[in-house]
């Protein structure tokens, strides 16, 4: 990275720490989401799919870069994507990852 990009990215990773979870995964989801409601915040109960009309290779994509602007890698967790459904589901896998929630659901157990 070059020296004139450097105080952009750091701006960047200086917004994106005072993000609070639900507003980072709100931003995520807008910008994968095909099809954008007119309310904000957006309901819980929204299928991510139906709804929002993401999909199954987006909704990867949308779970990848969560993970990696969370810290961590949801490949190695054994994420199940096929049980996220709702933006609820999503926003509660979050708390997992971020470790602010229980225990997901959503991961395979060993």
């Amino acid at each position: 990275m070059g020296p004139l990009h450097r105080p952009i990215h750091m701006l960047l990773c200086a917004d994106m720490l005072e993000e609070s979870l639900e507003a980072r995964v709100e931003r995520l989801v807008l910008e994968y989401a095909q099809s954008l409601p007119s309310g904000r915040p957006l309901d819980l109960q929204l299928s991510l799919r139906d709804d929002l009309v993401i999909e199954s290779l987006s909704l990867v994509s949308l779970t990848l870069q969560l993970g990696d602007e969370l810290g961590v890698n949801v490949v190695d967790l054994g994420i199940e994507l096929g049980e996220l459904r709702t933006l609820g589901d999503l926003l509660s896998m979050a708390r997992t990852l971020s470790g602010t929630g229980a225990e997901s659901p959503l991961t395979r157990s060993a």
